[in-house]
């Protein structure tokens, strides 16, 4: 699979006027890998279809969610995201000549888990009549329009599944109290805390890192990257765990150990999400970084706003883990 980097945000930013979001679901079969299709009955503005798992965003909603939600909706099955896949554009029946633009964001994904791996069936007949896992060509033969073709060929470009990957993802805290409202000068920074709109992105952040398969939350041990993972640990079950190394203090002193911390994970192949500050992420992405290259590398260091995250797929570990794509986000 090429490399690949994607930077897909909530809402149309400026790009369609109807959103969606969808999953290539992928597992192993007998004869190679299988992917999972759903057949919707025709209805007044379109014929019935075979296609991937997918749907509209709910509003304000984010793409990854959607695709997540979608696929469980209509398959019964949770999913964890993988890499992402390029998107569909085209356009469909709506009040302006011409139609309405659509945008359809993927993402190859995997089974939440062996459990998950079995039988499927439609969650609202109404809207999907027939779920199944099929092969590669069985796939090809069925899905009703090219464009699906594309995006199976782009997720299973041969008989062979796709390479593993894990996420590793840096996130940038939610929007905090400024410094100058804040008592006590340096001595007071381990205690500002989140704003009230902080603690409503921490609060969205949520189901977007519920989306990836992380097995841990690792953040700086000052209140406002505490308070921005917490969410998402009440959501998933994730433990919270704290590396003072993360802290802003602790870099000015010691840059090296909190790139040590990111060089560990790698190394030992753990998918955790990151949560540090401004002055310590590009210090981060940079360890990241090294291990990607091209576009991916240039994804991978872009700065990160306040509640944006990156996520880097990566193949193997120790020395030779490499980051084959790479996502940005935000809320």
């Amino acid at each position: 699979m090429s490399p690949r980097d994607s930077s897909p945000h909530g809402g149309t930013d400026g790009g369609a006027d109807v959103e969606a979001a969808g999953c290539v679901v992928v597992r192993p079969g007998p004869q190679g890998p299988e992917v999972l299709l759903v057949h919707r009955p025709a209805t007044a503005t379109r014929p019935a279809d075979w296609s991937w798992p997918k749907g509209k965003l709910e509003d304000g909603e984010h793409p990854a969610v959607a695709a997540v939600r979608e696929s469980a909706e209509e398959t019964g099955l949770r999913v964890h995201l993988g890499v992402p896949l390029p998107a569909q554009r085209y356009r469909v029946p709506g009040p302006v000549p011409g139609g309405l633009r659509k945008r359809v964001r993927y993402w190859l994904a995997r089974p939440a888990g062996p459990a998950e791996e079995g039988d499927v069936e439609p969650a609202d007949a109404g809207e999907i009549t027939e779920v199944g896992w099929f092969g590669r060509e069985a796939a090809r033969g069925l899905l009703t329009y090219p464009a699906d073709v594309d995006v199976l060929e782009a997720a299973l470009p041969t008989d062979e599944l796709p390479p593993p990957t894990w996420p590793l993802v840096v996130l940038r805290h939610a929007r905090a109290v400024k410094r100058a409202d804040w008592p006590g000068g340096a001595d007071g920074e381990p205690s500002r805390p989140l704003l009230d709109r902080g603690h409503a992105q921490a609060r969205d952040l949520a189901p977007l890192l519920a989306c990836f398969d992380l097995r841990a939350l690792l953040t700086s041990p000052w209140a406002r990257c505490v308070q921005t993972v917490l969410p998402a640990a009440e959501l998933t079950g994730l433990a919270v765990q704290e590396d003072p190394a993360l802290t802003e203090h602790a870099f000015r002193a010691d840059p090296d150990a909190a790139a040590a911390v990111v060089t560990g994970l790698l190394d030992a192949a753990r998918p955790v999400a990151v949560c540090s500050h401004g002055p310590v992420l590009p210090h981060l992405q940079q360890v990241v970084a090294a291990r990607a290259g091209g576009r991916v590398g240039r994804t991978v260091t872009a700065k990160l706003d306040k509640a944006a995250l990156l996520v880097a797929h990566v193949s193997g570990g120790g020395a030779s883990a490499r980051v084959i794509a790479a996502e940005r986000h935000k809320v």
